[in-house]
């Protein structure tokens, strides 16, 4: 296949699908009048709420506008990543030491949580990840982070490969991500095909759910939208993101051993055990242009993607483009609870592109906050900022 900068016919966005397989479609389910919880959004967080929901003395039901894993959850590298976005040395100056390692044990018992629900399921792998310094800036950086993650007691270790710096993290993981969530949810009561389109509250405390196949009244209305947010609560503190993906046909040359992030995460990139490569990022080349709701494939930041494959020495053709909308929060941490003066109303949500790393054990916190009373983390909190 040509490149998008070889081919001047293509138009400068389009939609496509990408390479991951849309789960099988659920059985068709009538809207409940009721519920004691509904659910609204079919990617990893909606999945993992049901899941952990299961078993309650309750009636739950997730709504989902189109299909399971639909949006991000099924746009994605596959990546099951320990921490945030920015290395641990960044993370400790933005957010304290005490704080940033907190996050880091989280998503390290996230991880636990997916790999036993997905017991093996879904191309489940754990043989960790690479970041690769780009600069000489960013080695400093992460050898800072290895040296901090050492006296934290945390996974990540400092390597020198090529004279490059290199931090590794053992135990990080790789998966398909449309096939975890359909993983995850099992058999859960959904609704595909459910848009919501409004919540009114209740002066009872319950919540009428407005969708276009008709009103759902419910106890609790718990929202792992995600980047879409914003839809249905204005003020909502996440912004969407997009980001652009490729796939490529398989090849015996490897590229790499395992999933790898480089220049602050704003590249990374896999190989599949059949050889195909994934390839990911380059969003820096147009940050004003990858905003919004639309999980449109934008041509010029494709084309750096081309030259990416070019650069590892790859002539395969490319056999997806496809793109997916992030929800980023201020503060780059998921928001988790209460709707600020929406009674009934909860958030799950804002994972700043790390979704999978920790939507499992986000929802758990969230399910035993509303069923038992648990507390949520003072920095998970979704009141911690500004609606």
């Amino acid at each position: 296949m040509a490149s998008f900068a070889q081919r001047a016919i293509v138009p400068l966005r389009f939609v496509a699908d990408p390479v991951w397989s849309r789960p099988p479609p659920r059985p068709p389910r009538a809207l409940p009048a009721h519920a004691d919880v509904v659910v609204v959004g079919g990617g990893i967080t909606g999945a993992a709420l049901m899941h952990w929901l299961r078993g309650r003395d309750l009636q739950a039901v997730l709504l989902e506008r189109r299909h399971l894993a639909a949006g991000a959850s099924g746009r994605n590298a596959g990546f099951v990543l320990t921490g945030v976005a920015a290395n641990y040395a960044l993370a400790v100056r933005q957010h304290g030491r005490e704080v940033a390692a907190e996050v880091w044990r989280f998503t390290v018992a996230n991880h636990t949580l997916l790999a036993e629900i997905l017991d093996g399921r879904a191309g489940h792998l754990r043989r960790g990840s690479l970041t690769l310094a780009a600069s000489a800036e960013e080695a400093a950086l992460l050898e800072e982070s290895g040296e901090l993650l050492r006296e934290d007691r945390l996974p990540g270790r400092i390597l020198r490969v090529g004279g490059a710096t290199v931090l590794a993290t053992d135990g990080d993981g790789e998966l398909d991500p449309a096939a975890a969530v359909d993983a995850v949810a099992g058999d859960a009561p959904v609704c595909e095909g459910v848009t919501v389109q409004s919540l009114e509250c209740g002066q009872d405390g319950g919540v009428r759910v407005h969708t276009s196949a008709g009103e759902v009244r419910a106890g609790i209305v718990v929202l792992a939208t995600n980047a879409y947010t914003a839809h249905l609560v204005a003020a909502a503190p996440i912004a969407p993101v997009r980001a652009q993906m490729l796939a490529t046909g398989r090849t015996v040359h490897r590229v790499a051993e395992r999933p790898t992030y480089s220049h602050w995460g704003y590249r990374y990139w896999r190989q599949r055990d059949d050889g195909t490569v994934l390839l990911g990022g380059w969003r820096d080349t147009a940050l004003n242009e990858e905003v919004g709701t639309e999980p449109a494939v934008n041509v010029r930041v494709q084309a750096h993607l081309d030259a990416a494959l070019r650069d590892m020495g790859l002539g395969v053709p490319v056999t997806h483009r496809w793109a997916g909308i992030m929800g980023f929060s201020p503060d780059e941490l998921p928001l988790v609870g209460p709707v600020p003066d929406m009674p009934g109303i909860y958030v799950c949500a804002g994972y700043t592109g790390h979704g999978m790393g920790f939507a499992v054990h986000a929802t758990r916190v969230l399910v035993a906050h509303l069923l038992d009373g648990a507390a949520i983390p003072a920095w998970l909190r979704s009141d911690r900022l500004a609606w």
